[in-house]
């Protein structure tokens, strides 16, 4: 879609990270892009572990969700009450259907560090 590589010729960000990031992860992608360019030294940010895990074990989802709603038509999050036609195609599903397997090992021991074998959830 050429509104998302529009927003990753100024982003330096990926396609993916540019649809799901926030409004603020994107704001301060581009505030560091910009104060880069004109030699503004900007502190490093802190960098939260990938997954975290309660007491008992069960993966953490978000520590710091308090509720709300966002409406972004072009981005992944949807108004019921505008018409939007969707190109759905049975082949993309099965597909993952088919590497659901792949596609959580490498979720879960590439993106997230752990060894699958660990996990009982």
């Amino acid at each position: 879609h050429m509104f998302i590589f529009s927003l990753c010729t100024i982003i330096p960000m990926g396609p993916e990270d540019v649809l799901r990031k926030g409004s603020g992860t994107l704001c301060e992608a581009l505030l560091m892009v910009e104060a880069c360019t004109k030699d503004i030294i900007c502190p490093n940010k802190q960098k939260d572990p990938v997954a975290k895990f309660t007491e008992k074990g069960n993966l953490l989802e978000s520590e710091t969700y308090i509720g709300g709603k966002v409406e972004c038509l072009e981005t992944g999050v949807y108004r019921s009450d505008i018409e939007y036609k969707f190109d759905m195609k049975p082949e993309g599903f099965q597909g993952l259907i088919d590497n659901v397997d792949r596609v959580m090992t490498f979720a879960i021991e590439v993106e997230g560090g752990i060894d699958r074998r660990k996990i009982t959830n």
